[in-house]
């Protein structure tokens, strides 16, 4: 049995099977009555009011209106305390290791960073020790804690909890579902980070409405994660959404992997600050090219331009490929949003247009900024929440 099956099938309630489906089921309709979860769940009625009794005594589940009488007593609607049920994130990326607790809702309740360590084990010891630390400062029960979710920039095996290669942080096949749970003592489940923040978007934010979705992942690189059906795509080889090094723009900007106009080095940031810094000769951060763009400063401008037509050119080709609803663009490039956003959302609508394709898309910024891994992470938490093969079903 794996590491998170052991830790669901434990005596704890929130995670036992049918607490947790109880819980599940709330979560998805808002609030039910007794009645209502017994035919949702098929469970017993006896079951279910010895659970939510035992759920309500622990405050995690509260009453609320009374319903219509159909002739008999009139049901009382029950709903889940979103603050008293838990979830810890982690995110590992590039220059930016962070651990955070939330809330079911999703708000952030405290955030610290972690010291970069090149030496996997230490690190994720490092990150036990300060999100234990977190559980004890804000006196969370851990059996209120659903799971841990983790981040990472690289190719991720979820299944198994383990990244299989991560340039970014130059790690090979290391087992953090189960160097973290042991430890910890909770479910844990890891991701791709791009794909960490679509499940983000699909739970928490401007995807929640939307079927078929994607999240374009314009950090320290470019990558994509996709909904279809209001489920995470991933490949045999766990490669979906590897964007960053397919060509897009024809003879373009040479990248480090050898090729020309790939998408990458349009929206790595170190990229495209190394080229305004050969065409002004003035080497800028963040802050001062926002403001160059603001003040409308030509040569910054002529950059943001040709990263909106790369980025145009992505949301069209698989958009359109994968029929989507929403494309939600993520990270310092999202944040542009007439120069971007818009020019995107515009290059959209003149192909389906001018093709007589009978689709619509909408396309966004990402209303998390920097916080759409940790973010990310819980969503990934919330997912597997969702997930029936990840709980036992002896009950």
């Amino acid at each position: 049995m794996s590491l998170v099956s052991r830790h669901i099938n434990s005596t704890r309630l929130v995670r036992s099977y049918n607490a947790s489906t109880v819980l599940q089921t709330l979560y998805k309709h808002g609030s039910c009555s007794r009645s209502q979860l017994a035919k949702l769940t098929g469970m017993s009625p006896a079951t279910i009011t010895r659970i939510v009794a035992e759920l309500m005594e622990q405050g995690i589940v509260l009453e609320g209106r009374a319903g219509k009488s159909t002739g008999g007593r009139k049901p009382i609607y029950l709903h889940i305390d979103h603050s008293k049920l838990y979830i810890a994130s982690l995110k590992l990326l590039r220059d930016d290791c962070c651990a955070a607790l939330l809330d079911l809702k999703g708000s952030i309740l405290h955030t610290e960073h972690l010291a970069w360590n090149a030496q996997p084990e230490v690190l994720l010891n490092d990150a036990v020790k300060i999100l234990s630390a977190m559980f004890e400062k804000e006196q969370v029960n851990r059996e209120h804690i659903i799971g841990v979710g983790v981040a990472v920039s690289g190719i991720c095996h979820p299944g198994e909890g383990r990244v299989i290669r991560s340039v970014n942080l130059g790690w090979e096949d290391v087992p953090i579902a189960s160097i973290l749970g042991a430890q910890l003592e909770l479910p844990v489940f890891i991701e791709n980070d791009a794909n960490a923040c679509a499940l983000a978007e699909l739970w928490l934010g401007a995807a929640k409405d939307a079927a078929n979705s994607m999240y374009i992942k314009t950090e320290e690189g470019a990558g994509a994660g996709i909904i279809s059906n209001k489920a995470l795509l991933s490949g045999s080889r766990f490669m979906t959404g590897e964007i960053g090094h397919i060509p897009v723009i024809p003879q373009g900007e040479p990248c480090r992997c050898g090729q020309q106009g790939c998408l990458e080095p349009y929206v790595y940031f170190r990229d495209v600050q190394a080229r305004y810094g050969r065409m002004s000769g003035k080497r800028v951060d963040r802050g001062q090219f926002i403001e160059l763009v603001h003040s409308r400063d030509e040569q910054a401008l002529r950059l943001v331009r040709e990263t909106a037509s790369a980025l145009a050119l992505a949301c069209a080709h698989w958009g359109i490929l994968l029929d989507l609803d929403v494309i939600t663009i993520g990270g310092f490039w999202g944040t542009f949003k007439q120069d971007i956003v818009e020019h995107c959302q515009n290059y959209y609508i003149a192909i389906l247009r001018q093709s007589g394709i009978p689709c619509s898309t909408t396309i966004t910024g990402s209303d998390f900024s920097e916080d759409a891994d940790l973010l990310g992470a819980a969503g990934l938490v919330i997912d597997r929440w969702f997930d029936p093969l990840s709980v036992p079903f002896n009950r």
